[in-house]
């Protein structure tokens, strides 16, 4: 076990060797619609003072990113100009991708919520993927406003609920401290840490990935249901994809604006269909059919391990030098455009 440690990192880290582009501006890596979301509390409705948000429309869901985004620029300023290097531009990016990607659709086809011929900002609480990233928008949004971080008191915002399954969301700070204390408290810490101007950016990933995880554990069973829904490959791609955030968040992978989006090029462009394998889905790019067998290859070495190899791996990244060897590492590969998929395979 010790000695596939360094090679599946390295392989792992494959997954994004063709993520180097030319951007003409930042801008142009910001999510889906990002211009055209709310910026501030005033372009939400209002009444008596409390803001109303329907976390189901798109828009108003990727405004809260939005939000976050722009009011908490002033803790990373001091880590690089433009607020490029705000370690939470991950949360919108993964839900930018979700939404390019088809992931946000109702996969049941009883509605035509998010589809491109019908409701297309709509966001269908069918959605396995949408569900799971509620919790890592509302958790660290409200999370913020508890921490004072966003400027706002704690009963100034709500939630709109969905149309059904209303019982396992919640609404505001109270609704969802009492339902997710483990995670808000986590994420209010994330935002108390990050005022210290003394933290580091190292220090404030740890902590921004402690509560990332401690989210996806209060939320992964409550949506388990929503699995049936999606074909096989779409279905392993889910669990694989859960479980290499324990992997990632062991890392503390820099949630930047240009590192997220650069992995994110090798992210499936779809749904997975019945049939599709990885190094055989043709309109996938190399990188896009590497990161899906990368996915697929830890997920079974984590399982077969009975997660011992997790275990292995969190002790081994405890050492800030082997971190920042496993960071140099996955930017050896992103530098290497020769490196080719049966050579990985062959690594492996």
């Amino acid at each position: 076990m010790m000695l596939l440690l360094p090679s599946l990192l390295c392989a792992l880290a494959g997954y994004v060797s063709a993520f180097l582009v030319e951007t003409a501006t930042l801008t142009d890596l910001y999510p889906p619609l990002w211009k055209d979301c709310p910026s501030q509390f005033s372009d939400y409705k209002v009444e008596d003072g409390v803001y109303t948000i329907d976390p189901w429309l798109y828009p108003e869901r990727m405004g809260m990113y939005k939000i976050l985004i722009t009011f908490t620029a002033k803790y990373f300023e001091r880590f690089g100009p433009n607020n490029e290097e705000n370690i939470l531009w991950g949360l919108p990016l993964q839900h930018g991708w979700q939404f390019k990607s088809g992931r946000l659709t109702d996969p049941t086809n009883v509605t035509d919520c998010g589809r491109k011929n019908g409701d297309h900002m709509c966001i269908s609480v069918n959605s396995w993927w949408a569900c799971m990233n509620y919790n890592l928008c509302v958790l660290p949004f409200l999370g913020a406003i508890e921490a004072g971080a966003l400027g706002i008191s704690s009963d100034q915002v709500t939630l709109l609920p969905p149309p059904k399954d209303q019982m396992h969301f919640c609404y505001d700070v109270t609704t969802c401290r009492s339902s997710f204390p483990d995670a808000m408290t986590k994420w209010n810490t994330f935002f108390q840490q990050a005022k210290n101007l003394s933290k580091t950016l190292d220090d404030l990933l740890s902590d921004l990935w402690i509560a990332h995880v401690a989210t996806l554990k209060a939320t992964k069973n409550i949506f388990r249901n929503r699995i049936q829904y999606y074909s096989k490959p779409e279905l392993d791609f889910e669990k694989s994809w859960t479980t290499a955030m324990d992997y990632v968040a062991a890392m503390c992978f820099e949630t930047t604006l240009t590192k997220t989006y650069k992995f994110q090029m090798a992210l499936p462009p779809r749904l997975l269909n019945s049939g599709d394998q990885p190094f055989l889905i043709k309109d996938f790019t190399d990188s896009q059919n590497r990161l899906l067998y990368l996915l697929n290859l830890l997920y079974e070495t984590d399982d077969n391990s009975g997660h011992k190899f997790l275990h292995l791996f969190k002790n081994v990244m405890k050492s800030k030098i082997l971190r920042k060897i496993a960071k140099f590492a996955m930017e050896q590969v992103i530098l290497n455009y020769d490196i080719i998929l049966q050579e990985l395979i062959s690594k492996i």
